[in-house]
């Protein structure tokens, strides 16, 4: 199961859980001792860190937890250095660090500077000025450089992503975008029960097509068949290339009456469209809409099975999945 989560989630649980496991025996030591106030602070940070452990576990929302971690953290850092005195003060190296690994760079360079100048009382007053200078421009130092590493790697793993997850000429997700998208619907669903529907659409006569007219008209229509449904489909919904001249549409929020509309607006606006001069085109689709428990590929395969029926009776039409039982909408 941890082996499915993103990075992002991974890093926030295990910063969690070795944080948790770092306060833990500080928490119990320091309330023995009677050192209460950090004690009870220490008690905080362990409560949080398995708490936002438990929520980004459950939920999988890692944008909110990690800056709720990251606050919390500096926050809490800062204020154990006031308490403690400056000799606690490099503990922020580590920690600010940390923090360019579970929000974006320019979130973590803003809090980490904050925390400096929050610091500024404290240091100016308890180190001498070279001493200031020194851990000052050390930790200016660290977070900037920080901040380069870590806007640098993320701006080549967002490439990387682009290239692992979009088809190289329709633009449109490619089989590993489709895959992780509809494990993330289903998981939805199980929380949310909200009505979700699968199209799975291709062009007509296709092969044809690539064989007289050639393989350059071919990508032609194919760019242009998601342009056409791009257009129209909502920002909640998206689309994959499944292969060949075959597209899927996830509609979500969708049930089976909302996504045969919206299947049956892509195929008249696809029949309509004359961009590529000279070509009449026209799609065939299938609908099904997700039924609870029921697993992604059995989900596939009746949206698939319905277009095949659309394609059997005469194609440039939808057929929506209705259990065993495949309909046509026209």
């Amino acid at each position: 199961m941890f082996d499915r989560r993103g990075t992002e989630e991974k890093m926030i649980l295990i910063i969690c859980g070795v944080s948790a496991a770092t306060l833990l025996p500080f928490a119990i030591l320091r309330l023995l001792l009677g050192d209460y106030l950090i004690g009870l602070l220490d008690s905080i940070g362990l409560l949080a860190a398995i708490g936002l452990a438990s929520y980004v576990y459950r939920v999988r929302e890692v944008e909110m937890a990690g800056i709720l971690l990251s606050l919390l953290a500096i926050s809490g850092m800062v204020l154990h250095i006031y308490i403690k005195g400056i000799s606690e003060v490099y503990f922020l190296y580590p920690l600010m660090v940390a923090t360019y690994f579970v929000v974006k760079p320019a979130y973590a360079l803003a809090l980490s500077l904050l925390a400096l100048v929050i610091l500024l009382p404290v240091t100016w007053v308890q180190f001498d000025g070279l001493a200031f200078a020194k851990v000052y421009l050390s930790i200016l130092g660290c977070i900037l450089f920080t901040y380069a590493f870590a806007s640098q790697r993320n701006e080549q793993r967002d490439l990387l992503l682009q290239y692992s997850t979009k088809d190289s000429l329709t633009g449109a997700g490619n089989r590993r975008a489709m895959d992780k998208h509809l494990i993330e619907a289903i998981q939805r669903f199980e929380r949310s029960d909200q009505p979700m529907s699968l199209i799975i659409l291709d062009l007509d006569e296709f092969k044809n097509i690539n064989d007289t007219a050639g393989h350059a008209l071919g990508d032609q229509l194919l760019k242009r068949v998601t342009d056409i449904v791009l257009a129209r489909i909502r920002i909640t919904d998206k689309l994959f290339r499944y292969g060949g001249d075959e597209f899927v549409v996830l509609a979500d929020p969708a049930d089976l009456a909302t996504a045969a509309r919206l299947a049956e607006d892509l195929r008249a606006l696809v029949e309509a469209d004359q961009a590529v001069t000279g070509w009449q085109l026209s799609i065939s689709l299938g609908v099904a809409e997700y039924v609870r428990g029921e697993p992604q590929e059995s989900w596939l395969s009746r949206a698939d099975e319905a277009l095949l029926v659309s394609k059997r009776q005469g194609r440039n039409q939808v057929v929506v999945s209705e259990s065993l039982a495949n309909k046509p909408i026209k």
